[in-house]
């Protein structure tokens, strides 16, 4: 049975965790194509860790 997304195509921003980790994982499961993309740094602004 084709994925409900098959054929589509998402662009995930925040995709190395959090919200968008996770919508990035469910449409992958759902048929999209998915391209991830973050940033691999630490933010000055940001207190919590970033992404690695």
């Amino acid at each position: 049975m084709p994925g409900l997304l098959d054929g589509k195509i998402a662009l995930i921003t925040g995709a190395a965790r959090g919200q968008g980790r996770s919508h990035a994982v469910r449409l992958a499961q759902e048929g999209a194509d998915v391209i991830a993309i973050d940033i691999c740094r630490q933010i000055d602004s940001v207190a919590y860790p970033m992404a690695t």
